[in-house]
This record gives C-alpha cells, structure tokens and sequence, in this order.
C-alpha cells in the first residue's frame, strides 16, 4: 500500500442511487447518507473536524489501528451524483448528459432557420418558437438545480452532524464558462465521426470550459487548504447559451483528475455505487454476474481488459449503462470512463459497494478488502 501524506487528495465519488432511492422522486436514503458521513469522519485528517481536541485525540487513538501503516489521514474531495433528486426532472424535461452530447457529435448550438427576404412573418414566428424553447430549457434548468440542491444539502448536513467542516462547491451557474460536458479538451479523440455537427469550440476546448474546470479545482483547493471539505455535486448547467444539460459527477471526476491544478495532488479515486463493483454483466438483472476484481487500462489507447491472474484477458464484461430508469447520465458506462480518465492521468482506482466493509476499508486506506474491483495501469 502506498504511503499517504497530508498533501495527498482522494477523490470519493458517492453515486445518487446510492444515497437515494432512485425510483421515487427526491426520497433519501438516510441510511447510507449517515452510513457515509460517519465514515469520513473517522477516515479523515482531523483538521477537517471542528471536534473539541480531546474528542479528536480520542478519534485518532480508536482509529489507530487501521491506519497505522501510512503517515496521516487525507483529505477528500467528495462529488455526489443526484439520484432521484435531478433526474427525474431531467428525465421529465429530456435534459441531455451533456458529456454523452458531446461523444455523440450531437449539436450544442441552437438550430438555425433561413428565412427568406420576403417571408418576414415566418422568420418571426421561427424566432418565437427558438424563444419558447429556450425558457422551456431553462426551467429544466432552473428546477432540475433546484432538486439537485436538495440533497446536497441533506449531504452536508449529515457530514456537519458528524463534526465535519463540509461546504457545498456547486459547479453549475456559479462558475463562468462552465458547461454540461465538463472539460471539453480532449474530448474529439473519443467523438464518432459524425462529429462534424457538434459544437467546434467545445471540441477545441476555446468555449471556455476548460478555465472554468480550473476554478473550480482553484475553488476545491482553497477548500482543502482552509480546513473545508468541499462537497460537489452533479449538477444542471448550460450546454450553450440556449441549451441546458446534466453535469454529471462522474464527468465532474474526469475534470478534477486531468485538471492542472489537482492532478499532482490527487493520489486516488474512490467510486462508492449500489453494486459491488464492475460485473461481468448487470447483477440486478443476471444472477449469474461475475464480480471482476480487477480491471487493467492501457493508458495509451484507453482500452480495459478484465484481469484474471492468468494472463486471460478475453472475459467479457457489460458495461452498457444503468438499469436505472431515471438515470440520465449514463450508470456504469460513465464511471467506467472516468476511471480510465483516472488511470491515464496516474491515479489509483477503486469501486466499491455503498454501506458495505469494502468500501470502509479502502476509504480508510487498506489496499484489499473482500468485494470491490480495482483499475489500474495495464
């Protein structure tokens, strides 16, 4: 296991059908929301803790032994999907992931209409109709930030419950230039060819996303550097000035690792799920699902194959998304790929069960525990 220092950041990325219940809009899951509260607060460095000191000398002692192999506790960054509290909303008004937006080469600016010269009754009403649409995308917006809000705020509110200094870092309106499909650069290498519609600015990363994900990392840090832990969530954004979309928190990771003002900091990337870890294919739908204990990238090219032990890299593994009916950001699929963002960018990666021992112990540092699949560097 590698030694941590103070310095050292872990990202933990909780998903919203984790903390809620996914089925029945906005409805929480204080179980496991508590269940991850409590965890953090034993798990990290004590500055982050506005415990009295006797109490957190107390803390440290009884967690002493599991945490005795490395030179202190980190500090946690953590992102929170929505769950039931977004995309229901979203589902409701077709709000797009606006990371798949991208991938797809699908279109980020408003649709044009010629009119004629002497139709001027008809460009009108074609104004009027791209007026419609725009307030109707921004109370998708507005309503969908609004839910998401929600259970950011039942978040910190768990964490402060558990002596934890936790604020909200809210990525969407709040930060200039920020978009929907979080850091844009780099993202043509993954497009299809049919790329040729989308947005050109956004593939060359000049729309401005790029800086604003740097603010928020600028934000992130200055965090951690006061003794917060910033606590960021999906989020409904603007995909362009008349188009609104989802944020996701998994785009979110992808942006905080590969980021120039947190990739040197950021030692690891916890994903906490409703599920165990990467199956060979969905667990809730085959009971015949195999847990895949390790998976290897090659940071190259970006392909994983499963890791067996015995050199056999020709298991499969389905990753087509969420079985989730209100998941609009893309379930497993997602988390996958930020994973691999992860381990191209030089980070440990570890997804493990929500309110399970597994996920207790690679919080709390161990390198292995019972369940959980592991990504790592081919």
């Amino acid at each position: 296991m590698t030694t941590m220092t103070q310095d050292e950041v872990i990202i933990i990325k909780i998903g919203g059908s984790s903390i809620t219940n996914k089925a029945t809009e906005e409805t929480l899951n204080q179980h496991a929301i508590d269940w991850f509260a409590k965890l953090i607060s034993a798990s990290v460095h004590t500055s982050f803790l506005f415990r009295d000191k006797e109490e957190q000398e107390q803390q440290e002692e009884e967690n002493h032994a599991t945490n005795e192999k490395r030179k202190t506790k980190p500090k946690f960054v953590v992102v929170h999907g929505a769950g039931s509290f977004g995309h229901h909303s979203a589902k409701r008004y077709g709000l797009q992931c606006g990371k798949a937006a991208l991938l797809k080469g699908g279109s980020l600016s408003p649709p044009t209409t010629a009119a004629t010269d002497d139709d001027e009754k008809c460009k009108s009403s074609s104004n009027s109709s791209l007026q419609k649409r725009k307030r109707f995308q921004m109370e998708a917006l507005s309503k969908t930030r609004h839910s998401v809000q929600k259970l950011n705020a039942a978040m910190v509110k768990s964490l402060l419950d558990q002596g934890v200094n936790a604020c909200t870092i809210s990525p969407g309106i709040s930060l200039p230039g920020m978009r929907a499909y979080g850091r844009s650069c780099g993202s043509s290498s993954s497009s299809s060819s049919s790329s040729t519609t989308t947005d050109t600015n956004a593939i060359s990363g000049n729309d401005g996303s790029i800086a604003a994900m740097e603010l928020l990392c600028q934000s992130i840090n200055e965090a951690l550097d006061a003794g917060l832990l910033p606590v960021v969530h999906g989020d409904a954004c603007l995909l362009d000035e008349n188009h609104a979309g989802i944020l996701g928190g998994d785009t979110l990771v992808e942006g905080l690792v590969s980021s120039e003002k947190m990739k040197e900091s950021v030692h690891k990337v916890i994903f906490i799920s409703d599920i165990a870890g990467v199956f060979t294919s969905d667990p809730k739908i085959n009971k015949d699902a195999r847990l895949i204990r390790s998976l290897k990238v090659d940071v190259t090219t970006g392909e994983v194959t499963i890791d067996d032990g015995d050199g056999d890299d020709a298991a499969e593994m389905d990753v087509s998304g969420s079985s989730h009916a209100h998941d609009v950001t893309g379930g497993l699929k997602a988390k996958l790929g930020a994973a691999v963002t992860a381990v191209q960018c030089g980070k440990e990666v570890v997804i493990a069960k929500c309110c399970s021992t597994s996920a207790e112990k690679y919080i709390q540092g161990e390198s292995s525990a019972e369940e959980g699949t592991l990504i790592s560097r081919k």
